[in-house]
Parts: structure tokens; C-alpha cells; sequence
């Protein structure tokens, strides 16, 4: 089902929970894919974000994001037993998508921060690109992501 993590602990109220997470969120995120899915999801953004992100698709890098958002409030939906499993496996995709992006800069001094509801991966940016120099990139992309080609 998902590498990194042992399902043969899981019972049948733990997927339970990751089915009523998945109904839950299903209205909110106008799709309803299941939780091993998004985390899959996550970890193939963080892969492609290390590997160099193409900026053909730059309108969709904070769309992409929304999986990691989806995981965000799936977590407290599950049981403990589910929650204790996922949590260090999500931590590592998440520590490698730190390893991988930049900081933003702020829009505003006021705020400090561009996310709302303490969401920090979207005050990121990919730190390695492959960029079609006609695309302009987002000014709070700075300094400027490093280019494949480079």
C-alpha cells in the first residue's frame, strides 16, 4: 500500500478512520482521495521538487501543494494507532521538502509569514528548477532557484 509503513499494525478502526477522513475532507478539497493516497501524493512532490521543478508547470507548484494541506487535517481524523505510523513517515517527506525549498519572502513586514492556519510549506519555493526562461518566476522566489542547466 505505501512504503514506510508497516499496515500489517493496522486494524480495522484504523482504516476506518482513514475512510471518514477521506469523507470528511471530500467537500473541502472538492475531491476525495483516499490517505494513503495523499501521502503518496506528498512524497511524489517532494521528489520532484528535489529533482528540479519544472517551471512549465509553475501555476500548479502551490496547487500541488494541497495534498500536503489534505494530510494536514486528515492527521487528528485518525485513530493514535494510524497517527503514530504516518506522522514520522510524513516528518521525513516533510524534512526533505525543507531541504529542498527556500523561504519566501514576506509580501508584507507586517506579517512575517505568506500561509495561513501555520501551513509553512507554502512559504517555500524550490531552491532547483528547470525553467523556460519565458515563464516569468514569482519575485518572492529570491534570491533566484538554481537552474537545472546550470
Amino acid at each position: 500500500m505505501l512504503r514506510n509503513v508497516d499496515v500489517s499494525l493496522l486494524r480495522a478502526e484504523d482504516y476506518a478512520s482513514a475512510d471518514r477522513a477521506q469523507r470528511l475532507l471530500a467537500g473541502s478539497f472538492g475531491s476525495s482521495p483516499t490517505f494513503f493516497r495523499q501521502m503518496r501524493s506528498w512524497q511524489d512532490f517532494v521528489v520532484g521538487v528535489e529533482a528540479g521543478f519544472d517551471t512549465t508547470w509553475i501555476w500548479e507548484y502551490y496547487s500541488d501543494l494541497s495534498c500536503r494541506d489534505w494530510l494536514d487535517e486528515a492527521l487528528p481524523l485518525l485513530t493514535p494507532t494510524l497517527r503514530a505510523l504516518c506522522q514520522p513517515v510524513i516528518e521525513r517527506w516533510d524534512a526533505r521538502y525543507l531541504a529542498a525549498t527556500g523561504l519566501i519572502k514576506p509580501q508584507s513586514p507586517q506579517t512575517g509569514r505568506l500561509s495561513t492556519q501555520g501551513r509553512w510549506w507554502h512559504d517555500r519555493f524550490p531552491l532547483l528548477i528547470d525553467h523556460d526562461e519565458e515563464i516569468p518566476l514569482p519575485p518572492s522566489w529570491s534570491p533566484e532557484p538554481r537552474r537545472l542547466t546550470e
